[in-house]
């Protein structure tokens, strides 16, 4: 027998559907791309990609960074269904397939750039690292000392090459950018290998960021200058990392950069010091490493946002992946 909701029962849908429209869904992309390798799995085909964006515009509130931010300032609730588009790593696939696919749905997008590569060329540690361990077809043995501890790794077999490789990428993260630059060179040195068939990893120089933001639809975040992560350096270096990102982008595209990104996330024991360094800085919101919604109505830490990373999906998929969410 069909029976009326009691008052109460709709009361709590009622309330759902308060909560529902006070959150913001931040999405984490990172290449759009076709790869030969992508170990760490970062890269949508752009096929998908597109797709994903059609679906977004015909069935969410895509909104820019600037956006929820006055949301925020002002804890004024979004539009229900609301969605922030932003990339990792500025590599250049970002412009020259990603951004002809954010100006046809007319899709915002902020991409968080590391600096250090914008008027020096040249690869990531972890993009090399994917080159000569994954790509390429190094066999033998691996000795390298880091930290003045000997590491030895065997190289006979792919998983060897695989288990190599997942063990140097949970070391090096925590590493100053010359002692990864040390490590890649020992890498180097005692393989002399050279990728057989390597994906480009190509990071946007000060031109293309120029370029990548002329439409008005693309705002450039900042990322650390050496793409490096944040919470196992000591605070001068930390600040470092901070202002020199932001003020070579700054010269760069001559306007302020408000927005971060923390590499490789935020586990930071010390997360009231780099907001504060974040703040002083000049930046105004950081996306974290946790993973939920935005919400405008409490108190959120603007350097800690949350965000959730896209995978290579399909449209059914990406629908079911969102209604997590939004239901």
């Amino acid at each position: 027998m069909y029976t009326l909701p009691s008052s109460n029962a709709a009361g709590t849908k009622d309330l759902s559907a308060r909560i529902a429209a006070d959150t913001c869904l931040i999405l984490q992309y990172h290449r759009v791309a076709t790869l030969c390798h992508d170990p760490l799995q970062l890269a949508v085909q752009p096929h998908n990609f597109e797709r994903q964006m059609e679906y977004l515009v015909e069935n969410c509130n895509v909104i820019s960074m600037d956006e929820m931010k006055r949301h925020l300032e002002n804890a004024t609730p979004f539009t229900k269904r609301s969605v922030v588009v932003t990339f990792d790593g500025g590599y250049t696939d970002v412009l020259y397939t990603a951004k002809e696919v954010l100006e046809q749905y007319g899709v915002f997008a902020t991409v968080f750039a590391p600096s250090a590569r914008i008027t020096k060329p040249g690869q990531f540690w972890q993009n090399e690292l994917e080159d000569i361990l994954i790509a390429g077809n190094a066999r033998g043995h691996l000795e390298i000392e880091i930290d003045g501890q000997c590491y030895m790794w065997s190289l006979m077999s792919r998983r060897d090459a695989f288990r190599t490789f997942d063990v140097l990428y949970s070391i090096m993260p925590s590493r100053s950018a010359s002692v990864q630059k040390r490590i890649i060179s020992q890498i180097r040195l005692g393989l002399d290998a050279k990728a057989a068939e390597p994906d480009s990893h190509r990071t946007m120089d000060a031109q293309e960021l120029r370029m990548l933001e002329d439409g008005g639809l693309i705002t450039i975040g900042g990322h650390t200058h050496n793409l490096v992560k944040l919470s196992p350096l000591p605070g001068w270096r930390k600040l470092e990392q901070l202002t020199r990102n932001k003020n070579v982008l700054e010269e760069v595209l001559g306007h302020r950069v408000e927005y971060f990104s923390y590499p490789f996330g935020n586990e930071d024991g010390c997360a009231k010091e780099t907001a504060a360094m974040l703040g002083n800085a000049g930046f105004t919101l950081a996306c974290g490493n946790s993973y939920g919604t935005v919400n405008a109505a409490k108190a959120t830490n603007r350097f800690e946002l949350p965000r959730v990373k896209v995978g290579n999906w399909n449209p059914f998929t990406f629908y079911k992946f969102l209604e997590g969410f939004f239901t």
